[in-house]
């Protein structure tokens, strides 16, 4: 009997052991939830490793977090240091573009080409007179000399503009006596009197613009000097052009495309324009429009020119060449991102898609056609996204500094 009990108590000694055993890796087998954020929380795979050929302790399992490999975080307060902006990635409409040069030239209203009057010897009024020299309308700036010529004709009708004015004023103050007598009418008189003014008109206009024998040239308009065709002192023909000035507020913007893109010239919508420093203005932004599209080729030059009208803002150079990307409208819809959200590394394009508020995810992407201003994305990214659009350079910079989890690989 004694026996018997003995054993009973054996095998319910073991029952327990057995029971506090499971019970034991039941309360080491706790699961770590991890909130890294308030957007956004982490799911952990905690692989637990027990060996029950040793008593269980409180310290012996170890917890395994993956977090992806390619996952940055990024802190909100890092955010709110620069410039930086996340936006959702929609499908819009994409633009066939004509990515070509064009060269900045003044508007026909805009250039005025000054020729001389008269023939004779030019002489500039400004001896520092220079291509680019900003000039005021009615400034003087060269002047032709013609009383040294054999003809002399300045010189000769300078006289006889101041013979007819003397004769024309002497004759009325003679009329304006008789008057005085009542010995003319006063319709003579009012004839004496406007021929006098007519002559004292050609006069004062000689003595302005031709003192000493010399035709005076003035400026037409304000701008600036963009040509200057003869030298000083040189000899010049009466129609002969001297120099050119030009308004820079008012451009033309000329583009030559291949003669395989006129069947979608009908449906240019806009276009965005590189100047060399790298910085890209819209059409709109310069206030411009779609002027003309040539309708036919030259055998000499079988380019298709393309013309926009815009407004100087201060930073084109008549003259001077900027790289011009043309969008046409076409049926198609796709993925567009600003050129600030593509990084390069090491020849391979990517983008940062937020994956929650302070986490972030490399993906590299395939690009399609540039507009200037946005890229297509042909592969890597998806509507509904979120990809960071400004401050993605600061963000591939934290993907090599990431913070560690506090609770990855810790061993209790």
């Amino acid at each position: 009997m004694k026996r018997i009990l003995l054993v009973i108590a054996i095998i319910a000694g073991l029952v327990s052991c057995r029971v506090d055993n499971r019970q034991q890796t039941t309360d080491n087998g706790h699961n770590h939830s991890h909130q890294h954020s308030e957007a956004c929380s982490h799911d952990h795979d905690h692989n637990h490793d027990h060996n029950h050929s040793q008593q269980p302790t409180a310290n012996s399992h170890s917890h395994n977090h993956d977090h992806g490999e390619d996952a940055i975080n990024f802190p909100i307060d890092q955010q709110k240091k620069i410039d930086f902006e996340v936006v959702e990635v929609v499908t819009e409409p994409l633009y066939q573009v004509i990515r070509t040069s064009a060269q900045i030239v003044p508007s026909q209203e805009g250039e005025k080409i000054l020729t001389a009057t008269t023939s004779g010897i030019v002489s500039f009024e400004n001896k520092n007179l220079v291509q680019g020299l900003d000039v005021k309308a009615g400034q003087i700036l060269f002047s032709i000399d013609n009383d040294e010529m054999a003809d002399g004709s300045l010189a000769v009708r300078r006289q006889e503009i101041e013979a007819e004015y003397e004769k024309a004023k002497a004759e009325y103050e003679r009329k304006q006596a008789l008057a005085e007598d009542k010995i003319i009418s006063e319709s003579e008189l009012l004839d004496a009197k406007t021929e006098y003014l007519k002559a004292q008109k050609y006069y004062d206009n000689m003595l302005q613009n031709y003192p000493e024998g010399k035709t005076l040239h003035k400026a037409t308009i304000t701008g600036a000097i963009s040509e200057i065709l003869v030298p000083n002192n040189s000899y010049v023909e009466a129609g002969q052009a001297i120099m050119t000035l030009a308004q820079n507020d008012k451009l033309y913007l000329r583009a030559d495309v291949q003669s395989k893109y006129y069947p979608v010239l009908k449906d240019i919508k806009t276009a965005n324009v590189r100047t060399n420093d790298g910085i890209v203005y819209t059409i709109n932004e310069l206030g411009g429009r779609l002027l003309s599209y040539g309708k036919t080729t030259d055998i000499n030059n079988p380019l298709i020119p393309v013309t926009f009208e815009i407004k100087n803002n201060g930073n084109l150079i008549p003259g001077s060449f900027v790289e011009i990307f043309i969008t046409a409208e076409s049926n198609k819809m796709g993925v567009m991102l600003p050129n600030s959200a593509i990084v390069e590394e090491m020849g391979i394009y990517c983008v940062f898609v937020q994956t929650c508020a302070e986490d972030f995810e490399k993906r590299i992407i395939t690009k399609g056609v540039t507009d200037g201003s946005k890229t297509q994305i042909l592969k890597g990214v998806a509507a509904g996204e979120r990809v960071v659009t400004k401050g993605a350079v600061n963000v591939k910079l934290a993907q090599g500094s990431a913070a560690l989890d506090p609770h990855a690989g810790h061993v209790h």
